[in-house]
This record gives structure tokens, sequence and C-alpha cells, in this order.
């Protein structure tokens, strides 16, 4: 089955919101080894939690396979943001990173962020 790497929005909406369809597939996920992680990512979620729940997130995220960031990668985020530029599209460049890594590990992306709809190379869960 195809590993799907979770965006921070998904994750948020996880901790925060409870039972919901999001959640639901975050579980299953998570239960049939398919959810992996990258550094950018953990590092938007790791930013935003405090005491006792940052230890559970660790835990949690050590866990998952890991996309190890690569130089290729920064290149693909440049490229693609230069050419999002061209059409007079900005988008963080963050998430273009996190796409970058997404299409060059061939793995889909899980996200609630529409920022990510305009890179038509990006294939994504759901």
């Amino acid at each position: 089955m195809n590993k799907v790497l979770i965006d921070s929005s998904v994750w948020i909406h996880y901790f925060r919101q409870g039972k919901s369809k999001v959640a639901e597939n975050v579980d299953l996920l998570l239960d049939q080894n398919r959810a992996v992680l990258c550094g950018m990512v953990e590092l938007e979620i790791l930013q935003g939690v405090r005491g006792k729940e940052q230890l559970i997130i660790q835990d949690l995220f050590q866990a998952l396979d890991f996309l190890e960031t690569k130089r290729e990668d920064f290149i693909s985020a440049g490229l693609i943001l230069n050419q999002l530029r061209s059409r007079d599209i900005t988008i963080p460049s963050s998430d273009c990173l996190i796409a970058a890594q997404s299409i060059h590990n061939k793995v889909s992306l899980y996200t609630l962020d529409k920022d990510f709809d305009v890179i038509p190379a990006l294939k994504k869960f759901l």
C-alpha cells in the first residue's frame, strides 16, 4: 500500500478535533503503518505544543517512517516555487518543500491546506 505523508494541517486537526473523518483517516494510516513524517512537518507541529503533549507527540512521531530531506528536495522546491511565481502564485517555501519531498519519495500527501492544490505533480491522499 502507498505511504502517505501527513501534513501539519491534518495533524493539528487530529490532535485538536477528536473524532472526525480526518481522525479516522489518520488512525487508519497509523494502523496500516502507512503514515510517514518529514522534518518540516515535525518542526511545524513541535513548535506549537507544550508540556506533556510534546512528549506524547514526540513518541508518536518517533514510531513513524521518516523522509530525510535531500538536496534534490530543495532544488525541486525552488523550481516549483519559480514556476508558480511565473503564474503569479505564491505559497510558503515550507509547504513547497513538503510537496517536493512527497513527489520525490513517491508518497501521497494528506493535507487540509489549499496551498498544495496549485502543485499539479503532487499526489494527494483523498
